[in-house]
């Protein structure tokens, strides 16, 4: 080969390598650079108007915040830490009646595979974000870039700590891309379990050996709000200015207050502090008396919606592992018993005084806005039948088995009564028990003597789990039927089989977290519900939930009693606006300790003097509706002019948004933004850089350098030659 064309090899060659060394930190900063975090216009939003607002205040009855520890996996830290529905976000959002399932982190999935594949595709432009104190003492910002690192490391801790039982693993496809690959198909599992997880930061959650115990200092999440500061009954937020929904938040800053009983929680609403609660009854005293008495133009509260509709599926436990003897063991006696209940007295009396506040449960235990969507008209009205008050026919039908009331006591055909049953709740949870003390009422005009018994929480739930109870009235999940069901009827399976731990069920003192009145369901039963968690197709999934709702009816595996009513949801409206409420119900996630609220609270403004109650209305729609079509992807802000000029005082010309990128008012006294190397699981140390050192137009230029350096160089090689 010719030396000259050797030497041009050579020097080309060392060149391209040269190149290809910069090629890795050309892509990743191009990628960078796409994702540098953009300011929210509603950092600058200004309602000059609205200073004189109270805070927006937020309660609820829930256990004390744990201010140290911000673990989402640690024990019992999501039931009892409300504030966490602010800060981290999920993939996907349900709503809680209907099941609906909104796109959120993730804008689209698909199954694939015959459903052993589940892909998730991500959303840009989102960053994990914390302004404040951090655990070496230090001020500062931290914004870390949402990305499949992240959805890796959550999974990985949420198996960890609460099984797998589908045997799934997740893994990355790109930066914006996850597939979680089922070893056992399971739609619904997909859709309502991992789908409605928090996302969590890798740089704090991953490689954690013992996810539960972790300690996480300070919480780091995607949400509207970060905190900034807590103690265990108080907690104040401040919006999130690097959100990643254009426009939204409206409010820049709210608190939240503990509300560790129902009376104070409702004080709050009514002396204004709180302006957004979800606090459960106590028993039959009315909205009117409770808070609404202290402004009743503008204080409102909810307890399902005016049509009766709504409620959590709830219900009479039988706890068959302990009465499976004649004739608990029979249908016919089990459909006396609810014959016996008059649930409309049982919802005056516990569920604010309101006959829509504790709508009948039918016998197929489902809210009807789900019944609606999922069931036949057929099936519906055989169980609704179920829930009908006829003392005399159930008195009747037990006396045609051979029971008699002797004594005002319901006994055996031989003349012995039954023994005394023990049901349990707790005094505590107002609304539940008087619910059972008037079940019980109800039940001693058959006969049945029934010794109701307060426990605290933790003896409550342990009686449940356990099955170390006769009888008790709960409630269960929502989202689906599937849901509904697996939770209050499917028992725990033998591993690696569809068949019912049966030795589980039967042995009291084992733990169950599903099938509470340990019922031993028919095969049908269980085969129609493993179908139901291996289909997308809507059409069979309707048939399935049909065949399961009529071997409910027919069995009564449970006595339906009344819903716990639902939303027990509190909010005011003289200075903010954007409530789901009767006049526009856009969502059922509206209690601040549902998951999901973030559909409601995104729409959320101060209001406008001058606004009536149309514009109000109007402004509700048209917030909600330009939500959607942000997360949907066909608008590319949640936030137009056109709504923007809703919130502006009727009286005054509607003004043009300032695009000015100042920052809301933070607790921290700098905003300098650090460069990490490490994270301790138990302390966060820095945060990410979210720039290289070299812009996109430097480093187009070196581009450029090297490519006339090329040229350069063969153009004099031949011309030598």
């Amino acid at each position: 080969m010719n030396k000259k064309i050797k030497n041009v090899i050579g020097l080309t060659a060392l060149i391209l390598m040269a190149l290809s060394a910069f090629m890795p930190f050309i892509i990743s900063s191009r990628v960078v650079n796409s994702q540098s975090p953009q300011l929210n216009p509603a950092a600058s939003y200004s309602f000059p108007w609205a200073s004189s607002y109270p805070t927006f205040g937020v309660t609820t009855g829930s256990g004390p915040i744990v201010p140290n520890n911000w673990n989402v996996f640690g024990v019992g830290e999501r039931s009892d830490d409300i504030p966490y529905e602010f800060i981290f976000e999920t993939l996907g959002i349900a709503d809680f009646m209907t099941g609906q399932v909104y796109p959120w982190l993730a804008t689209n999935w698909t199954f694939t595979d015959n459903n052993t594949n589940f892909i998730v595709y991500l959303r840009h432009g989102v960053y994990f974000y914390y302004n404040g104190t951090l655990p070496n003492g230090t001020q500062g910002q931290i914004l870390w870039p949402f990305s499949a690192k992240d959805v890796v490391a959550t999974y990985q801790d949420y198996f960890k700590v609460y099984g797998n039982p589908f045997n799934v693993t997740v893994t990355e496809v790109n930066p914006y891309e996850v597939i979680f690959h089922f070893g056992k198909p399971n739609v619904q599992y997909a859709l309502y379990d991992l789908l409605e997880q928090f996302i969590v930061p890798w740089e704090q959650y991953a490689n954690l050996t013992n996810p539960a115990a972790a300690v996480i200092p300070i919480p780091v999440g995607t949400g509207p709000y970060y905190l900034a500061k807590a103690t265990e009954t108080q907690a104040t937020f401040y919006r999130n200015p690097y959100y990643w929904i254009p426009g939204r938040p409206f409010i820049s800053t709210f608190t939240y207050y503990v509300g560790i009983s129902n009376a104070q929680a409702y004080g709050l609403l009514a002396k204004g502090i709180a302006q957004w609660g979800g606090t459960g009854s106590t028993g039959s005293t009315p909205f009117s008396k409770l808070f609404t008495y202290a402004n009743p133009q503008y204080y409102h509260g909810m307890a399902s919606i005016g049509n009766g509709s709504g409620g959590q599926p709830s219900f009479l436990w039988i706890n068959f592992a302990r009465l499976n003897y004649w004739p608990w063991n029979e249908t016919w006696f089990r459909y006396a018993l609810s014959l016996a209940l008059n649930r409309t007295q049982i919802s005056l009396g516990s569920q604010y005084g309101i006959p829509t506040g504790a709508p009948p449960t039918p016998a197929d235990f489902l809210p009807s806005p789900m019944e609606e969507i999922w069931l036949n008209s057929t099936i519906i009205q055989e169980a609704h039948q179920v829930d009908q008050y006829n003392l005399t026919e159930a008195i009747q039908i037990l006396e045609s088995h051979g029971l008699k009331i002797i004594n005002g006591k319901l006994s055996f055909p031989n003349g012995t009564p039954l023994p005394t049953y023990t049901m349990i709740n707790y005094q505590g949870f107002s609304d539940t028990y008087a619910t059972t003390q008037l079940i019980a009422e109800d039940l001693a005009q058959i006969g049945l003597q029934i010794n109701v018994v307060s426990e605290t929480p933790s003896q409550m739930f342990a009686a449940l789990d356990g099955g170390q109870y006769d009888l008790i009235y709960w409630i269960t999940n929502a989202y689906s039927p599937y849901y509904v069901w697996e939770s209050a009827f499917i028992p725990p399976l033998i591993p690696g089989t569809d068949q019912p731990n049966v030795t589980a069920l039967e042995t009291i003192g084992v733990y169950v977290y599903s099938d509470f009145g340990r019922w031993i369901p028919p095969k049908e039963f269980i085969d129609l519900w493993i179908q139901a968690g291996d289909t997308t197709n809507v059409t069979l999934l309707k048939q399935i939930y049909n065949n399961m709702a009529a071997i409910l009816i027919k069995d009564l595996p449970a006595i339906p009693v009344v819903f716990d009513a639902y939303p027990r949801y509190e909010y005011e409206d003289q200075y903010y606006i954007g409530f789901s409420t009767p006049q526009y119900f856009y969502t059922w996630n509206v209690e601040p300790w549902i998951g999901g609220n973030l559909l409601m609270l995104m729409n959320l403004a101060p209001r406008p003097p001058g606004m009536s109650n149309a514009q109000e209305v109007a402004y509700t729609q048209a917030a909600w509706q330009d939500l959607l079509a942000f997360i949907y992807g066909k608008a590319n802000t949640a936030t137009p002019p056109s709504l923007l000029a809703m919130l502006q005082p009727s009286t005054s010309t509607v003004t043009q948004t300032s695009t000015s990128t100042s920052t809301v008012t933070t607790t921290s006294a700098s905003t300098s933004v650090t460069t990490t190397t490490s994270m301790s699981t138990t302390s966060v140390t820095s945060t990410v850089s979210t720039s290289s050192g070299l812009s996109t137009g430097v480093i187009a230029g070196i581009i450029v350098v090297i490519i006339v350096i090329i040229a350069v160089v063969a153009y004099v090689v031949v011309r030598r030659r």
